[in-house]
C-alpha cells in the first residue's frame, strides 16, 4: 500500500486570506513549521533585480530580536530555525521546534513580527554589502558570470529570466534599491493573502488554527495572492546556439587542466508533461552514462537534469570534466544518444519501475514533507498526493517522451563547449 503523507493534509483559508495546511501526527514531540510567501525574485521590479532577496534578508533583522537572539530561542529547546530562502517562485522561512504550545506561541509570534509587521529600517547597507558578498562568493572571477550570463541571453533574452544569473540579483541592481522599494515590496508581497503556512507534527490543525490567530498572523493587511503563472504554449529558438570558451587563453598563468567541459541547455514550453520531461531526463542520464562514461569512458559524471521554473522548462545536459580527446565528438555523441531515446522502451520501463517503486520506500522527516509541500504549494498552487503523482507516472508512455524529444534537439539547445 502507498504511504501518502500529502493526502493527510488539511487546509484551512483564514478571513485575512491567509492558507493554513496542517497534517497532524499524533504523538509527535515536535512540529515542522514553514512560511510560504508566494513571491520571489520573479516578481523584482527590471532594473532592481535581487529586490526580493533583499527584503528577505531585511525582515530577520527587523523583528524586534536579533537573529543570535532568534536562533538561539529555538536551538536552546533542541529545534533549528530557516530564516529565509529566496527562489525566483518563491520566498519561505521555516522552523522545527517541541509540540508546546507556550513555545509555538513565541514561535509564532516571531515570525509574525517578521513577516507581517516589520520596518525594515535597520542594516540595510550592511545587508546590501552581505548580498554582494554572497554574489561574489558564486561569481569567484567573472569568467563564469559571463558565461552564465551568454546562456541566459541566448534562451531568455525575451522573458523575465533573461534578467538573472541567480535570483539574489546582481551588485548593480542590489545597489539600486532603495528603502521606498524595499517598503513597496514587503507591503505587497509579505501580506497574509499572499501567504501559506504548512505545519507537521504533534498539534492538531485546531490547535495550529488557535496559535495563529493570537500572533501577527492574524491581523487584517491588505495583500492579494501573487497568481501562478499560465504555462507558455512555444519556446523561441536560442539567439545563440554555441559557444566554444578555450579555458587557456582566459584564464590566469599556470592553468594546466587537460580536461574540458560540456553543457547543452533547451527551453521546453510550460504546456509539456512535466512528468514526461522529468522521465526523459532519468532515461538520457542511464543512455548517456552508458555511452559516455561506460562504453568510452570520457568523464567520471555526465547527467541529465530537468527543472521547472512554472511558465517553462529547462532540460540540461551537464559534464564538467570531459576527457580532452571527446571535445571535438561529444555533440554528435549526445545528439545520438537523443535519437537512441525515441526508440528505448527498454530504458523507459526500466525508469518508470523504479520510479513507482521509490514511491512505495517512502521514508521522510516531517521536515522533509513540510519542503515538499511549500513547494507543491508554490508550484502547483496545492499539494499534491503521492497517489496521484503515482497515477501520472502510470499513465505515462513512449508516446509522451517522444512529444518532449522535438524539444530538445540540436537547434533547441544552447551549447557551451570548453576546450583546455
Amino acid at each position: 500500500m502507498l504511504y501518502d503523507p500529502y493526502a493527510e493534509f488539511g487546509s484551512r483559508r483564514l478571513p485575512n486570506g491567509l492558507s493554513v495546511h496542517a497534517a497532524h501526527w499524533p504523538n509527535r514531540p515536535w512540529e515542522a513549521v514553514g512560511f510560504l510567501i508566494h513571491s520571489g525574485a520573479e516578481q523584482d521590479p527590471a532594473g532592481l533585480e535581487g529586490l526580493a532577496h533583499l527584503t528577505e534578508h531585511l525582515v530577520s533583522q527587523n523583528a524586534g530580536r536579533t537573529k543570535k537572539e532568534i536562533r538561539s530561542f529555538f536551538e536552546g529547546c533542541g529545534g533549528t530555525v530557516g530564516l529565509g530562502r529566496t527562489s525566483f517562485s518563491r520566498t519561505e522561512f521555516n522552523f522545527f521546534a517541541p509540540a508546546d504550545k507556550g513555545l509555538l506561541a513565541e514561535a509564532f509570534a516571531i515570525f509574525g513580527r517578521m513577516l507581517i509587521v516589520a520596518e525594515l529600517t535597520r542594516s540595510v547597507d550592511q545587508e546590501k554589502t552581505i548580498v554582494v558578498g554572497e554574489f561574489n562568493r558564486h561569481y569567484p572571477n567573472r569568467i563564469g558570470l559571463e558565461l552564465d550570463w551568454r546562456e541566459r541571453s541566448a534562451l531568455y533574452g525575451d522573458c523575465w529570466l533573461g534578467r538573472f544569473v541567480r535570483p539574489l540579483g546582481a551588485p548593480p541592481s542590489i545597489e539600486r534599491i532603495a528603502q521606498s522599494d524595499l517598503r513597496s515590496f514587503y507591503d505587497g508581497h509579505y501580506a497574509p493573502a499572499n501567504m501559506s503556512v504548512v505545519a507537521v507534527g504533534g498539534m492538531t490543525p485546531d490547535e495550529i488554527i488557535e496559535l495563529i490567530a493570537q500572533s501577527p498572523f492574524a491581523e487584517n493587511k491588505p495583500g492579494t495572492r501573487t497568481p501562478l503563472p499560465e504555462p507558455t504554449t512555444s519556446s523561441p529558438l536560442p539567439s545563440e546556439k554555441r559557444h566554444v570558451f578555450v579555458a587557456s587563453e582566459r584564464i590566469a598563468i599556470g592553468f594546466s587542466s587537460d580536461a574540458g567541459a560540456y553543457r547543452s541547455v533547451a527551453r521546453i514550453p510550460g504546456i509539456v508533461d512535466l512528468y514526461a520531461i522529468r522521465a526523459l531526463g532519468r532515461m538520457l542520464g542511464e543512455i548517456l552514462t552508458d555511452e559516455v562514461r561506460e562504453r568510452r569512458r570520457w568523464t567520471y559524471h555526465i547527467a541529465s537534469v530537468p527543472y521547472n521554473y512554472r511558465h517553462f522548462c529547462e532540460l540540461a545536459i551537464n559534464c564538467d570534466a570531459l576527457a580532452a580527446n571527446a571535445v571535438d565528438e561529444i555533440e554528435e555523441t549526445v545528439d545520438a544518444c537523443i535519437g537512441q531515446a525515441i526508440d528505448r522502451e527498454d530504458v523507459f520501463e526500466k525508469v518508470k519501475k523504479r520510479s513507482l517503486a521509490s514511491m512505495l520506500m517512502l521514508d521522510p522527516t516531517g521536515r522533509e514533507i513540510r519542503n515538499r509541500a511549500i513547494g507543491e504549494l508554490s508550484d502547483h498552487g496545492r499539494i499534491i498526493p503521492l497517489g496521484e503523482e503515482r497515477r501520472a507516472i502510470e499513465d505515462l508512455s513512449m508516446d509522451d517522451i517522444r512529444a518532449v524529444i522535438p524539444w530538445i534537439h540540436r537547434e533547441r539547445r544552447w551549447t557551451l563547449v570548453t576546450r583546455p
